[in-house]
């Protein structure tokens, strides 16, 4: 049975297929058997693999969920704005990376995530990726949340290779392997 982690935000723009794309480059370079499996109705992520042409590990379109299954790991690319997506994708993962893009406005849309989570029942490990941080934004959203007793797996800066990622097949991991160390094990 595959491992499965699912990528979660009710946002769109926070970088939830960036990091379905990189936690599966990470999980290949580790020698794993991984797909991506592209809940998002806009396919990004079997847009990405498309441009891309030749990546390490395969990318499914929703429809071939049981295809993409038969993998040791999933990673799952979810849709923005459905929270019923959102808990199907919980209920059938091990583990949940919830992200979140640094700044006021998308700490408080943190929210809407965070209850379609529980709402699914989900029980497994869990926690918050920060992306798209600028300055000392991401430390402070990072303590904030920590306050409020909010798991947090890392940081990933704004940094333009990400912005150019889009179609490639993810190089340099070093980010995305420091903030999902934990998740990953």
């Amino acid at each position: 049975m595959a491992e499965v982690i699912s990528v979660l935000s009710r946002k769109g723009g926070v970088g939830k297929t960036v990091t379905a794309m990189y936690t599966a480059a990470l999980l290949g370079q580790q020698g794993r058997d991984v797909a991506v499996l592209d809940k998002d109705p806009e396919g990004s992520a079997g847009a990405w693999a498309r441009a891309a042409g030749n990546l390490p590990f395969p990318v499914y379109p929703e429809g071939k969920s049981a295809q993409a299954m038969r993998h040791g790991w999933v990673v799952i690319d979810t849709p923005p704005n459905d929270p019923r997506a959102l808990g199907d994708a919980a209920r059938i993962a091990g583990r949940v990376i919830v992200v979140a893009k640094c700044n006021a406005l998308e700490a408080d849309r943190l929210i809407p995530t965070l209850d379609a989570l529980a709402a699914s029942g989900f029980a497994g490990p869990w926690g918050i990726l920060l992306t798209q941080a600028r300055g000392g934004l991401g430390r402070e959203m990072q303590t904030a949340l920590e306050e409020e007793e909010l798991p947090v797996f890392g940081i990933i800066p704004h940094l333009v290779k990400y912005e150019r990622a889009f179609g490639t097949l993810p190089e340099d991991l070093s980010e995305y392997h420091a903030a999902l160390a934990q998740v990953l094990k």
